[in-house]
């Protein structure tokens, strides 16, 4: 039966929804009956009703503040409010509120009687929602909401665990275990290892173990309870069982990063991101197969400094084309997040904004990453899923040797275009020839010849050509026995005119005057 509570400040309201509506046929019964919003108030918490039937208007609180109060406590009570027909649209404001329904005051039950059934079946949906199977589902989905930030709320993050019945303050762990699958692995195979797997770490921790998920390919968290504050050794012991099932017999070679103890639904992704910092530890030595988060103090304050200028080293070699310095200064940015202790996602970061560099440096060629080291796939993904550092100087090593040996070929391929336009103008500046003849007598665009002319020389490919054309007509014009018209015609112009104006904007004077 579900306890029902009623708040009406007119007596004959009250009496009516208590004597002629048949709470028993309803599945309800009526626990409490107030004359008004501070007798709610004062009593909600002792009678702890599912069905609250609230006047919209009553002295002391009215049925909109008292729903509010509910919501925001996410108590589980379905809330109906009774209104008048000039309240009607007053009431409708609180359907913010997850109020179930709106009843007006006609006389009539059968409003009444539609809004009661409307809310027994929706507290019935959730008693179905919270059995076992469901409840499992939910309380994964609350963690991993949890683990990857998408419930940062701590209000909401401890309301939600008391509502899924994760009981955390006498302490818990968060394992996080990380294996080897192969891609060619079919999904349906895969979940079955990911289920064999499971019912494997339940054997282990038995009944310890509270929730057990996927958070990754080829990544399992574990909730685990513990209220006993000294737990390493048997810890320890555990996860060797994993290790030594996964490793020998699976082929799974799995590492495993153990937080410390936590206590309460706030410090649940602290205790995740603890466990991914010790799970990290094996990124720098991959024979340390369990891990457990200690906190260190890293030795050096002027790191992120040292760096970041290291980094902006590496990128300008990578830019210049020198592949041998770049990958020098990549080995030593390594070592220097090696010995200040920086995390495996702190490097890894830094791979992964190393990588986006060389991508925007290559589309200023109109290349990729893609095209110039035939890698395929996500490789921010494949950075980030390093296992071991021989594995992340590998694929980092191949971007920036490709990226390097690519713009060290375009710079010198740059270089021979910039000769053989300067050549082509050289031979046919007499001629009337534009940026589109030059580009295609040596076998480029147009609009890359004009941006690395431009980059390498500080002037057009016209100006170079119009400041032969003036050159020469210098020349022409201190011989004295050529014509005006005869030098306009030599140099590819159409008439005198139009060359006099040429000649005049490059020199200031005319060419008679110059003559």
């Amino acid at each position: 039966m579900y306890k029902v509570m009623i708040a009406d400040d007119e007596p004959i309201v009250r009496k009516a929804m208590s004597t002629l509506v048949d709470w028993e046929k309803l599945g309800c019964k009526t626990a409490y009956i107030a004359s008004n919003g501070c007798e709610v108030m004062d009593n909600i918490e002792k009678v702890c009703p599912d069905i609250l039937i609230l006047d919209i208007k009553m002295p002391g609180q009215d049925g909109i503040s008292i729903a509010r109060w509910v919501w925001e406590r996410r108590l589980p009570i379905k809330i109906i409010l009774l209104t008048a027909y000039a309240d009607f649209a007053y009431a409708q404001s609180a359907i913010k509120y997850g109020v179930v329904d709106y009843v007006t005051k006609t006389g009539a039950f059968e409003g009444l009687i539609t809004a009661v059934e409307k809310a027994r079946e929706e507290l019935e949906r959730e008693k179905d929602r919270e059995k076992p199977e469901n409840l499992q589902v939910l309380q994964e989905n609350y963690l991993k909401s949890v683990f990857d930030g998408a419930l940062y709320e701590q209000s909401e993050v401890e309301a939600r665990a008391a509502g899924l019945g994760l009981q955390m303050e006498d302490g818990y762990l968060i394992i996080l275990l990380h294996f080897r699958m192969g891609e060619e692995v079919e999904s349906g195979r895969r979940k079955q290892i990911h289920a064999s797997l499971l019912n494997f770490f339940g054997m282990v921790f038995a009944e310890a173990m509270i929730r057990g998920l996927a958070v990754g390919r080829n990544m399992f968290a574990i909730y685990l309870k513990q209220s006993d504050a000294d737990y390493i050794e048997e810890i320890s012991e555990k996860c060797a069982q994993i290790t030594d099932m996964m490793d020998n017999f699976m082929k799974l070679y799995v590492y495993i990063g153990v937080s410390r103890r936590q206590k309460g639904a706030s410090c649940l992704k602290l205790a995740y991101s603890e466990a991914e910092e010790a799970l990290g530890k094996s990124f720098l030595d991959e024979k340390s197969k369990i891990n457990f988060y200690s906190e260190e103090k890293k030795e050096g304050n002027n790191y992120s400094e040292e760096a970041d200028l290291k980094q902006q080293e590496l990128l300008h070699l990578i830019r210049r084309g020198q592949t041998t310095e770049a990958l020098k200064a990549f080995d030593v940015l390594l070592d220097q997040q090696k010995c200040a202790g920086e995390t495996a996602n702190v490097i890894k970061n830094s791979g992964i904004l190393i990588r986006s560099q060389c991508r925007k440096i290559l589309a200023e060629y109109g290349k990729t990453v893609y095209d110039v080291t035939g890698l395929q796939g996500s490789l921010s993904r494949r950075i980030y899923e390093c296992r071991h550092v021989n594995e992340y100087v590998c694929i980092m090593e191949k971007i920036i040797r490709s990226t390097a040996d690519f713009v060290s070929a375009a710079v010198s391929r740059k270089n021979v275009l910039i000769c053989e336009c300067e050549k082509y103008i050289q031979d046919n500046y007499e001629k009337c020839i534009s940026v589109s003849d030059v580009a295609r007598s040596i076998g480029t665009s147009p609009s890359y010849l004009s941006r690395i002319f431009r980059e390498s020389t500080g002037t057009t490919v016209i100006s170079a050509i119009n400041r032969k054309k003036v050159e020469k007509a210098k020349e022409y014009l201190s011989q004295r026995d050529m014509k005006i018209y005869e030098i306009a015609d030599a140099l590819g112009f159409e008439n005198t005119t139009y060359f006099s104006h040429f000649f005049k904007k490059y020199t200031g004077i005319s060419p008679k005057d110059y003559k």
